[in-house]
């Protein structure tokens, strides 16, 4: 992006802000999750490499909220398009997960927006939102990146067919999809297409079971068999694989039942499950940008700014994700944001210097010492505590 870029609608009246100082600014901001546009004005005051890279000294928080709600989204579509297609280039080698091949996961996230200000993403008396519908792209075990994205407000349902379609990738690669994906005619559309899907389903979702596979006694897989669905609203019928297995809660701890179905007829039962297990990689992809990018915290409640926001989180995800290729192909993003944050003022030699650096010593981690003595066989009993300090 040349910081140098003006719009010829957007910045026909600016004087000190343009859209390209203006991107810059709030891609550094938002990379160091800076949570208001005081405090993006405060940094730029105190930093003056930053001052020589936006060339600007200063400027009121009221100006970046405005000038963020200006900032054409195409603009930042552009800027998030390019550097996806710089990271596909490194994808393009990559053979997937294992012998599970390329793997595609399809879901979605809401950021909240208040009650007031919030009005335009009206859902229910309780909550006003909007919706970011995401299409991971997994290349290899540590190797994603949301190539497909979606903005709506949060009344559209993930399943909406215009949404789907957008998140669709090549036939080569598998779509993941939660429970929220249940449509019968995308799946009949997908297996008449030759699209491999894994689809988890609801306990209520019915079918008809037409050949049952043996399974090992020991193996967590319950059931394993070809089954039969039929669309209601067409009424045409279409063959699944449907795998049934057991595995723990990661919120409840307690073991569940997730019953799946795919087209996937080439691999295993275990294969299956393990190919819907990869659908969490999106999840954490959403906490990724939440909680180090600070995407829940809006600089502006407008829509375009909120919009904007959105997409100049992914092209801070996009960037860490591109550097990281290049640079430091074993190491993860969250590592890479962390060094980009702290030597943002020093030389791109120093950074290398900092990513490449071996420690002096190893380490096993802090052990654990074995307690002495019998194992207690009641509760330990504590005594209210009164401390004051003057």
């Amino acid at each position: 992006m040349n910081v140098h870029y003006h719009d010829l609608f957007s910045d026909r009246y600016a004087k000190k802000l343009h859209i390209g100082n203006t991107i810059l600014l709030f891609l550094e901001a938002t990379m160091n999750g800076r949570r208001s546009v005081e405090e993006i004005a405060t940094n730029l005051r105190s930093k003056k490499w930053l001052q020589q890279a936006v060339q600007l000294e200063s400027i009121h928080p009221s100006s970046l909220n405005r000038k963020l709600q200006t900032v054409p989204l195409d603009v930042l579509k552009v800027i998030y398009a390019a550097l996806v297609q710089q990271i596909a280039s490194h994808y393009a080698l990559k053979s997937g997960v294992g012998n599970l091949g390329k793997l595609r996961a399809i879901d979605s996230t809401e950021i909240s927006l208040p009650k007031v200000h919030g009005e335009w993403a009206y859902v229910s008396k309780s909550q006003n939102a909007v919706k970011m519908h995401a299409s991971l792209l997994i290349a290899a075990d540590h190797h994603v990146c949301a190539d497909r994205i979606v903005l709506s407000t949060a009344e559209i349902a993930d399943l909406n067919t215009e949404v789907v379609l957008a998140l669709v990738g090549d036939p080569t690669e598998t779509l993941i999809m939660d429970r929220g994906y249940i449509n019968y005619a995308h799946f009949l559309a997908w297996v008449k297409a030759g699209q491999p899907f894994v689809a988890r389903l609801r306990a209520d979702n019915k079918c008809r079971i037409l050949h049952k596979r043996e399974v090992e006694a020991d193996s967590p897989i319950c059931l394993d068999a070809d089954v039969e669905m039929v669309d209601s609203n067409s009424g045409e019928a279409f063959n699944v694989r449907l795998v049934e297995y057991e595995a723990v809660d990661s919120r409840t701890k307690k073991r569940i039942r997730i019953r799946v179905i795919t087209t996937r007829f080439d691999l295993t039962a275990k294969e299956i499950s393990e190919i819907y297990r990869c659908r969490w990689k999106v999840e954490l992809f959403f906490k990724w940008l939440k909680q180090h990018v600070k995407l829940e915290k809006l600089y502006s409640f407008k829509p375009a700014a909120v919009w904007n926001q959105i997409y100049l989180s992914l092209i801070a995800h996009a960037l860490c994700e591109l550097i990281r290729l290049t640079e430091q192909p074993k190491g993860s993003c969250w590592r890479l944001l962390r060094y980009l944050n702290a030597y943002a003022g020093e030389t791109v030699e120093d950074l290398m210097t900092a990513l490449e650096r071996t420690p002096s010593r190893t380490s096993r981690g802090r052990r654990k010492k074995r307690k002495r003595g019998r194992p207690r066989k009641h509760p330990k009993k504590l005594k209210q505590a009164q401390i004051i300090i003057k």
